[in-house]
């Protein structure tokens, strides 16, 4: 006899027994025939209503729940559209929060529907929405670092280095949240382009990204541009007054480059706003609340600056909720390839050139420099390279200004071989004097050369000259 006519040929006292017993292996789950009454329920879920099975059963479901908060009642069939829910909801807890439960059909065997199991979604819904929430991870992962993806001229973060995935990772979670956000890195290294990336990652991406350059602007207006003023509140004032930018950016991004140039009293200022969130315009006599989220830009490193008494250390704890470090040109070398080609593209639209091929010696030179200057200097060595080519090929001869024909910089010397336990900010000042000091002893001491070869200006070259004595 098998197990279907071995059934069959049970009584109904058998049959009752069978179920119950099965029901006994499951938590929390009851059962409702056709007219919605319980006709099986567990036997620890009963004692959740201080009962016994027998005082619940032939009860309706709205007779059960009459003293508490009914359940959400989910069809099974609701999933085959993506609706997960969020589950934070037990039954039966002293919290208030209203219960899930899951209803699945049963059928005879005519097809005709004679009931329905129902058990708590709890944790099938927990674990269910956790899967599908890491599946959108992994897709929103692979979307963004994928290598083979399509990109168009316009992007600006490119490679596939180590560094370069560890950067995009670090991107794709900063965008995910709201908090407050600090970029630090050396000049030229991409700052704004990461800041970029996360905006347009996240999902405030549709709302206003306003910037501000902290050192651009002199430091008795900073206040005024960030926070506004009423009219008359100064000499000069406009009529009507002025929107400050965090107001602009309401629901928004603002991104507060080279913060680190923010004068002491501009800093209590701006941790006010971080703490309350809320601005006072100047003149004003009332608070207006801003939902903004911050990301702050610094070329310098903050701790250090909080450590010399330049930066407030409350304000470098307000803005350091999230951090990324752009690596610099020379941890990621893997990339000048790929940059280049990205900038001779634009270069090619730009101005009107033809350029659809590079000499493979561009590259093995190119990633044999230090790079000072990061990724705006071999931006700039580019641009002034095409600007200079008259066929279809870019040739290291293009770029006229170097001597290609000295070997690499190599600093043996230099505190990365040296394996000397330094604080980074000094480990970076050291290197950076080395690569200038090498650079000089190549180019003859001819400062305009060596400037020129380091993509800095020959001021910059004289303060560091100074500031390193070399």
């Amino acid at each position: 006899m098998n197990r279907k006519d071995w059934f069959t040929a049970c009584s109904a006292v058998e049959k009752e027994a069978l179920y119950r017993a099965e029901l006994e292996n499951y938590s929390e789950k009851l059962v409702v025939n056709g007219e919605g009454r319980i006709v099986f329920i567990n036997e620890k879920y009963a004692a959740e209503f201080g009962k016994t099975p027998a005082d619940i059963e032939g009860m309706t479901m709205a007779e059960l729940f009459s003293r508490i908060k009914a359940p959400v009642i989910l069809d099974i069939r609701d999933f085959d559209i993506p609706f997960i829910p969020h589950v934070d909801a037990v039954p039966g807890k002293s919290d208030g929060y209203i219960p899930i439960f899951i209803r699945s059909p049963l059928m005879d065997e005519k097809g005709a529907h004679v009931g329905d199991m129902i058990y708590d979604g709890q944790t099938w819904l927990r674990r269910y929405r956790g899967l599908y929430d890491k599946l959108n991870e992994l897709v929103d992962e692979y979307q963004y670092l994928h290598a083979a993806k399509r990109s168009n001229t316009n992007a600006r973060l490119v490679g596939s280095s180590a560094a370069v995935v560890q950067l995009k990772r670090e991107i794709l979670l900063a965008a995910k949240t709201n908090a407050t956000l600090l970029i630090e890195g050396e000049t030229g290294t991409g700052k704004e382009v990461v800041a970029n990336e996360v905006f347009s990652a996240s999902a405030r991406s549709g709302k206003r990204f306003v910037t501000l350059n902290c050192a651009a602007i002199p430091q008795e207006l900073i206040e005024s541009e960030l926070f506004g003023y009423e009219e008359g509140a100064f000499t000069g004032a406009r009529r009507g007054g002025k929107l400050g930018l965090f107001e602009l950016a309401n629901e928004g991004v603002i991104l507060l480059d080279e913060i680190n140039s923010l004068s002491l009293s501009a800093q209590a200022k701006l941790l006010r706003v971080l703490q309350e969130r809320r601005v006072d315009r100047v003149g004003g006599d009332k608070s207006i609340p801003i939902n903004v989220r911050v990301i702050a830009i610094s070329n310098c490193p903050l701790e250090q600056m909080v450590a010399e008494g330049a930066f407030r250390e409350d304000l470098y704890y307000r803005l350091n909720v999230l951090h990324i470090a752009v690596p610099p040109l020379r941890e990621r070398t893997e990339d000048i390839p790929d940059l280049i080609r990205l900038f001779v593209q634009r270069c090619n639209l730009e101005m009107e050139k033809n350029v659809d091929q590079i000499d493979p010696k561009v590259y093995e030179y190119m990633q044999a420099q230090p790079w000072p200057g990061n990724v705006r200097q071999l931006q700039n060595w580019v641009e002034r390279a095409m600007a200079s080519t008259w066929k279809n090929v870019l040739m290291l001869s293009n770029f006229y200004w170097v001597d290609t024909r000295q070997p690499a910089v190599h600093l043996d010397s230099s505190p990365l071989k040296t394996g000397r336990q330094l604080p980074l900010p000094q480990m970076m000042d050291e290197l950076e004097r080395d690569i200038i000091a090498s650079v000089l002893k190549q180019s003859g001491g001819n400062k305009k050369r060596a400037a020129e070869v380091l993509g800095i200006s020959r001021q910059m070259l004289h303060r560091k000259i100074k500031q390193y004595q070399i």
